[in-house]
C-alpha cells in the first residue's frame, strides 16, 4: 500500500469551515484527497492518506482516509467529511469517523516515527532529492510520500524531515501538492504496484 502524508501548517482545525481558502487553504487538502484516493469512477484500494492540520485554534489534527468496502465518501462531500473529523477528534485517542476515516491529534514527528517502526520507506518530496525514476522499484512499492501544501513546512519540521528521511524529487519543476500526488500515483501505477 502506498501512503501519502500531506502537511498543512496553516489549515484551520475548527470544525466549521466557512471559506476553504480563508481557513488556511483547506481546498488544497480537498484536492489532495481527490488526487490520492480517487481514480475515474472508482476509489483506490491501494492508498492511505494522512492529512495533518496545524492551524488554529487547536492543532495538531491528523486525519487518515483509506479504502473500506462500505465507504460512501463522495467528492462533493469532502468539506463535510473534514468538518466531521475535526468535530469528533478527541485528545489522545484515535476515533473512527466513517468507514475508512479516522482522526486523532498526532503530530508529523509521531506519524513518521510510527512509519519508521514499521520499516516503511519514507520519502520527503523535495527538488534536491533523488529523482523518482532513479529510485529502486522495491523502495517505492509500499512507499510513504511526505508533501507540504503551498506554504511547505515550518523550519523545525523541515529540519526534522531532512535529517530523518530520504528526499525524493519529481524533477526541476515545482508542482501543486495534488499534482505531485497524481504524478506519484501515475509512476507507481505504471510500475504495476
Amino acid at each position: 500500500m502506498r501512503t501519502f502524508i500531506v502537511y498543512s501548517k496553516d489549515a484551520h482545525t475548527s470544525p466549521i469551515i466557512k471559506d476553504l481558502k480563508a481557513c488556511g487553504r483547506i481546498d488544497i487538502l480537498l484536492h489532495s484527497i481527490i488526487s490520492s484516493l480517487f481514480a475515474s469512477n472508482t476509489f483506490r484500494q491501494d492508498v492511505q492518506l494522512h492529512l495533518i492540520l496545524m492551524g488554529p485554534p487547536k492543532s495538531p489534527k491528523h486525519i487518515i482516509i483509506e479504502y473500506h468496502k462500505d465507504n460512501t465518501i463522495s467528492k462533493k462531500d469532502l468539506k463535510k467529511l473534514i468538518e466531521m473529523c475535526l468535530r469528533r477528534c478527541k485528545q489522545g485517542k484515535t476515533v473512527q469517523v466513517h468507514n475508512g476515516v479516522f482522526v486523532d491529534d498526532k503530530d508529523i514527528k509521531t506519524i513518521i516515527e510510527e512509519m519508521q517502526s514499521l520499516n516503511k520507506n519514507i520519502f520527503f518530496l523535495n527538488e534536491s532529492g533523488k529523482h523518482i525514476k532513479d529510485t529502486k522499484d522495491k523502495e517505492l512499492e509500499n512507499g510513504v510520500f511526505v508533501l507540504g501544501d503551498h506554504e511547505g513546512f515550518d523550519t523545525k519540521t523541515k529540519k526534522f524531515l531532512k535529517k530523518n528521511i530520504e528526499r525524493l524529487s519529481l524533477g526541476p519543476k515545482t508542482y501543486f501538492t495534488s499534482q505531485a500526488i497524481t504524478i506519484i500515483n501515475y509512476e507507481l501505477d505504471n510500475k504495476g504496484f
